[in-house]
């Protein structure tokens, strides 16, 4: 199961929730995936979804809220519907906000509580919504959080972006073809709405995935400075050994002090050791070590 049908499991109605939440819910349901029509002379509503899941929900809620006779069915064995003609779709009209609810403001000017703004939002995710967390393991970062919300129409995707935002949840708008998503991209903002959406078991699962991939990038980084690192202890090395090796070939090795002869000694036959072991060694500081050495590679370069 992916985490878009893991999501949707979570935040699906259930008993416990108090009418006003399920008649959100049941708005969200229609707003999403429903459209009005005449045919013979008779109104009719129909919900389509590729899903069997918003339809059969919304069919369970239409009863119960409603007490309308709708028809289901499954076209060519790909889209799910369910349709309701006549008076039957004028029952659940008068619930979810009668003519009204097809035009701008029309599907959340009733809704009162955060507790409501929830649950529309629970069933508009159920209905088109989509997410994306990254494993543990990923780490490029085009490879992101993601959580949206398609709608066909811009009103009603501006409209469910400022429900969201009433619940200061932050989310942005985007233009996808015939579509409008509301989303959010980053951890804690996906984080944000899958909170709110009661997809708990998620934002677990988001809190754990950040933690790791954030503790894995302090080790990349570490390991990348240790890399780095070495590699200018390797080239600092290789020229004190050349300066090194310079003196000792126009005879001005034998002109120095003891302490730079064994300075050198000790710096050529241990060429991969770092200035560290090579200070305790010769049983001196890093930084007096340091002063030797650049005087030694100094020396070098004048001959």
């Amino acid at each position: 199961m992916n985490i878009t049908d893991e999501i949707k499991e979570q935040i699906l109605i259930n008993d416990d929730d108090k009418k006003p939440d399920k008649r959100a819910f049941l708005c969200a349901l229609v707003k999403c995936l429903g459209s009005l029509g005449i045919e013979g002379g008779k109104a009719y509503l129909t919900l389509e979804s590729k899903h069997k899941l918003p339809v059969i929900t919304a069919i369970s809620l239409i009863k119960e809220l409603c007490g309308a006779e709708v028809e289901y069915g499954n076209a060519e064995g790909k889209t799910h519907y369910v349709r309701a003609e006549g008076a039957e779709a004028a029952k659940i009209m008068n619930v979810v906000g009668e003519g009204r609810f097809f035009t701008e403001l029309g599907a959340t000017d009733n809704i009162k509580s955060r507790a409501e703004a929830a649950a529309y939002a629970r069933g508009a995710f159920l209905a088109s919504g989509s997410a994306y967390i990254p494993s543990e393991e990923v780490t490029e970062k085009s490879a992101g959080y993601h959580v949206e919300f398609l709608f066909f129409g811009e009103d009603a995707a501006t409209e469910f972006k400022k429900l969201l935002e009433r619940c200061a949840i932050n989310v942005h708008l985007v233009k996808k073809g015939n579509y409008y998503g509301v989303y959010a991209k980053s951890a804690e903002a996906v984080s944000d709405v899958l909170a709110f959406l009661g997809a708990d078991e998620s934002v677990i699962r988001i809190t754990a995935v950040s933690i790791t991939r954030e503790m894995n990038g302090v080790a990349n980084r570490k390991k990348n400075c240790d890399f780095a690192n070495m590699e200018k202890t390797v080239d600092s090395a290789m020229r004190q050994i050349e300066a090194i090796e310079r003196l000792e070939a126009t005879g001005e090795y034998d002109k120095l002090d003891e302490k730079l002869k064994e300075t050198c000694r000790v710096r050529k036959e241990h060429s991969d050791a770092s200035l560290s072991d090579l200070a305790e060694m010769l049983g001196i500081s890093k930084s007096g070590l340091n002063h030797r050495l650049e005087r030694i590679v100094r020396l070098g370069k004048k001959r």
